[in-house]
């Protein structure tokens, strides 16, 4: 593999916490790049053929994922003047345990960036996600995550997983001990919302890019969820969502930026309700309490008062 690039880090999760904007901030550096897809979940499903049974996982995970390692390195350009290399697979933190052995195969001087986020928020995050592309048929969150175990045993993908995934302390453990000492790095979603120009620096400089004054200080909000501001709209696109040809030309004809800008006119930010703190709260207690040991302070409010 010496006669061409391989990737030199890795934005490997958790999902809904923050990734998509942080990987448009590290790839408005132009000595980063970012592959296309930028999740091609290469490292948690190689040497697989996905077949991923929930709606809409035909036309999206399954069709997007690349599988392959040769086909993995030729998302990378053959020779780069680009400093830092990576993809931004979310599905690298959930399946940990199949990715850890590829990672150190193909670059054991591998940085991984990791976010985290308070996991009934990320739960409810995705749920909300999802029911924005027209795919979760439960409105209800917390009806959804009683699906869970049917849905994970009938193998609809791990962003279906609401609370799993939200699961942290094994992985975050896992990483700690396999990859080279200081190639982890771990941030919060609350790093991101408190000072987003900030953090996109902080990382910047951990995956070895010196990094630009106002850096990310433009990118705006993106991948957002929450409730439909105006349902026949939405219908709309969640009725595009299903047709490949459609999907495939409105991606031709617009940017990611402007179709972000359209998800944001078109849904509405809200938390999880109450009863779902309330509910999912003590599901979370033990594997945040081993969190907590694993990470240095500060913490953010939600990991320090676990």
């Amino acid at each position: 593999m010496s006669d061409r690039t391989i990737p030199t880090f890795l934005v490997a999760g958790a999902a809904r916490s923050g990734t998509t904007g942080l990987v448009e901030g590290l790839r408005s550096n132009p000595a980063v790049f970012v592959t296309s897809p930028k999740e091609p979940h290469y490292f948690a499903l190689h040497g697989q053929q996905p077949d991923f049974r929930a709606p809409g996982d035909a036309q999206t995970i399954n069709s997007v994922a690349v599988t392959d390692r040769q086909a993995y390195l030729d998302l990378y350009p053959r020779s780069s003047p680009h400093l830092a290399l990576g993809d931004a697979s979310v599905s690298t933190l959930y399946y940990h345990e199949r990715a850890l052995p590829e990672i150190r195969a193909l670059n054991p001087d591998m940085r991984v960036v990791v976010l985290l986020r308070e996991p009934v928020e990320r739960a409810y995050s995705s749920h909300q996600y999802l029911r924005a592309r027209g795919f979760e048929p439960c409105e209800d969150f917390l009806a959804a995550v009683a699906e869970e175990p049917r849905r994970r045993a009938e193998n609809w993908h791990h962003l279906w997983h609401y609370t799993a995934m939200s699961q942290y302390s094994e992985a975050v453990a896992a990483l700690q001990a396999e990859l080279a000492p200081g190639h982890l790095g771990i941030w919060f979603y609350d790093d991101l919302e408190r000072d987003f120009a900030g953090t996109v620096s902080q990382v910047l400089r951990f995956i070895g890019v010196p990094p630009v004054q106002g850096e990310g200080e433009q990118i705006p909000r993106v991948n957002t969820s929450g409730k439909p501001r105006f349902e026949p709209l939405q219908r709309a696109i969640w009725w595009a969502t299903r047709h490949e040809a459609l999907r495939s030309g409105v991606k031709r004809v617009t940017s990611f930026r402007f179709r972000e800008r359209v998800r944001r006119m078109t849904l509405r930010r809200e938390g999880p309700p109450a009863e779902a703190y309330a509910q999912l709260r003590p599901l979370f207690a033990d594997d945040l309490a081993r969190l907590r040991k694993l990470l240095p302070e500060p913490h953010p409010a939600w990991l320090a008062t676990a």
